[in-house]
């Protein structure tokens, strides 16, 4: 039974997708997968629920954030799966294939035209995160709220800042510089909020 619903987790889009997110970003939370993975908190959390009872993945609980990562386990799982979709892609997609360290989610430089560059996707990721920080301090600061109730709304965004920058860091193509600013002007309101 249990080798037939592994068969069935990953051989889908999302657990798989899941999986490479889960490589990419190191420790993480399941609301940043399911954003990573397009899909809701409901299904990701079932999909890490399943990854768990595999041995892939591991919560841990540090203040009111529970994250996950992946096991050793895990770990060979992902390099098993970066090694067959490259030999899918064959030698006449070498251009297409995935290095280690990368997931699906992080476009390459050698993307096809009609994607989207690195730089306008990290920009859009940006500008979303800025756009959910600055509406819930408004919200929270209308209904005045203190400075732990603020830390405890915005203080996980901290990660999400931390993953744009990984994912600027880590690239292989070149970012632009408006990119490069607006990362550091987000990361400093955010400190700003939290430190008021």
């Amino acid at each position: 039974m249990a080798e037939e619903y592994a068969e069935q987790l990953f051989l889908q889009e999302k657990p798989t997708l899941a999986l490479l997110a889960i490589s990419s970003l190191k420790k993480t939370y399941a609301s940043v997968i399911t954003k990573e993975i397009s899909s809701t908190f409901a299904h990701t959390t079932k999909i890490l629920s399943k990854m768990e009872e595999h041995g892939l993945v591991e919560f841990t609980v540090e203040g009111r954030v529970k994250y996950v990562e992946l096991t050793e386990h895990g770990m060979k799982t992902v390099d098993t799966m970066k090694d067959m979709i490259n030999e899918l892609i064959g030698e006449s997609g070498e251009e297409n294939r995935i290095p280690f360290g990368q997931s699906f989610s992080q476009p390459s430089a050698s993307s096809s035209p009609d994607k989207i560059p690195l730089s306008q996707n990290i920009q859009e990721k940006i500008d979303n995160l800025r756009s959910k920080i600055e509406r819930i301090y408004i919200i929270e600061s209308e209904s005045g709220a203190d400075k732990e109730t603020l830390y405890r709304k915005l203080g996980p965004f901290n990660r999400d800042i931390k993953i744009i920058e990984n994912l600027i860091e880590s690239s292989q193509e070149p970012i632009d510089e408006s990119v490069i600013i607006s990362h550091s002007d987000v990361r400093r309101r955010l400190e700003s909020i939290i430190n008021k």
